[in-house]
């Protein structure tokens, strides 16, 4: 379903890993930064370089109707004022080039992506280094199922009263940094999204497939700096100072949802937002301010979309860090996935659609939804961004299981600000 197929320019998207955004499209093109996609292999293409044959069979999409072929448009001007959305270029199919078109979309974009949607791997076998659409897994652990996948076919087993221990398989998601105090380049903000279901009961003691637990049971999403999440004098004791660890909304209990860590602390409370036996897809953007970090934090956003309920979105802006553990510099290093479950029930929980991008323009992002009012949406899916500009962004296109024939879908662009643009109807 080809979108916009009327531009004459030849140039081709760069297939490098995740670049540096500058102020204008122009200049996006020769930087790579120090991150684990500069270690992938992955090499940067200059803007006028025709691409490969490899390249042409995945970028330049035949318009079946016409028997033109697009190519991406050379440029995006635009004299609209504010933060819109302008035009969308290129093919409603996983994996296809997208041009966005549109102005206030802001100089910065996300400096780090990693994107895991357990397409490349086989039922029944383990998950792999190089699994990821994007990126690498620092520690695979898990295993490709084919239950109920969100979306394509597979998705990541992380807690099974049998087959897994229910403790969790603990799979981490890390970049390589040698002047990293761990091996490992330090964030002070980070935006992640995933999306998690359960087949069985909900993890923990007195649950079931439609009761929570009466008990802490859940740590599904797990980011630290160092290896454990364990008290800041324990860790010490067993060789090596941790903390800052946070958990992004950890079941404590009868329904009762927080973001806190044995480390750090917080008063977020989270209201009623889950779903049970559905597809709960959730995102958490943390920004640390710097210039007082033990004070007050610049953003906290949490987002959950599910089948059948609206969006719930929640903001917070209290402390996060420990004024008393500031020998431990306040960032994070690492993000586990299925990170922790208590051994109790029929518990068979599954993740699939995972999204990381840590930097400045952490936040920054391209979004499909089902809806034009976001409010209103029950289903979300995130694309990479390959190049970002204020007028222009150079997307590989996730569908994330949406069938663009079946239903409309609506373009979304989040600023470095966490600001989200009005839907872009797509497919017309």
């Amino acid at each position: 379903m080809p979108l916009g197929c009327s531009s004459d320019s030849n140039e081709s998207r760069s297939d490098s890993g995740i670049q540096p955004q500058q102020d204008a499209a122009e200049d996006a093109r020769d930087a790579q930064p120090d991150s684990e996609q500069a270690q992938d292999g992955h090499s940067d293409a200059d803007s006028s370089e025709e691409p490969s044959d490899a390249d042409s069979s995945n970028h330049d999409a035949s318009n079946s109707d016409t028997g033109d072929v697009w190519s991406p448009p050379l440029d995006c001007p635009s004299d609209t004022p504010g933060f819109a959305i302008t035009r969308v270029d290129g093919d409603l199919e996983d994996g296809a080039p997208l041009v966005v078109c549109g102005a206030g979309f802001g100089a910065q974009g996300p400096e780090a992506v990693f994107f895991e949607n357990f397409e490349s791997g086989t039922a029944g076998e383990d998950v792999t280094e190089s699994s990821p659409v994007r990126g690498k897994w620092l520690s695979p652990s898990g295993r490709y199922i084919d239950d109920a996948a969100r979306s394509g076919a597979l998705s990541l087993l992380v807690a099974d009263a049998q087959e897994a221990g229910g403790r969790g398989v603990g799979a981490v998601m890390g970049f390589p940094d040698e002047s990293g105090d761990f091996g490992l380049m330090h964030f002070d903000q980070f935006f992640v999204s995933w999306a998690e279901r359960d087949l069985g009961d909900f993890p923990g003691n007195d649950s079931s497939p439609t009761e929570f637990s009466s008990d802490s049971s859940a740590k599904d999403v797990w980011v630290m700096y160092g290896t454990r999440g364990d008290n800041y004098d324990y860790s010490c004791s067993q060789g090596e100072c941790n903390g800052n660890d946070i958990v992004l909304a950890t079941h404590t209990g009868g329904g009762a949802f927080k973001m806190d860590g044995n480390t750090t602390q917080s008063n977020w409370w989270m209201g009623d937002f889950w779903a049970f036996q559905q597809w709960n897809m959730m995102s958490v953007y943390l920004a640390v301010n710097q210039q007082a970090p033990y004070v007050d934090i610049d953003a906290g956003v949490f987002e959950h979309f599910s089948a059948d309920k609206p969006m719930h979105r929640e903001e917070y802006g209290g402390p996060i860090m420990r004024q008393e553990l500031d020998q431990i510099p306040p960032v994070w290093d690492r993000i586990k996935f299925g990170a922790w479950y208590r051994q109790a029930g029929d518990v068979r929980r599954i993740m699939d659609d995972l999204y990381v991008s840590v930097g400045e323009g952490a936040p920054a992002r391209v979004e499909i939804a089902n809806a034009q009012n976001i409010e209103d949406a029950t289903r979300i899916a995130i694309s990479v961004v390959d190049q970002w500009s204020d007028t222009r962004l150079d997307v590989t296109l996730n569908l994330g299981g949406f069938d663009p024939a079946q239903q409309d879908l609506y373009l979304f662009v989040v600023d470095a600000n966490n600001q989200r643009s009005s839907g872009y109807a797509l497919g017309e």
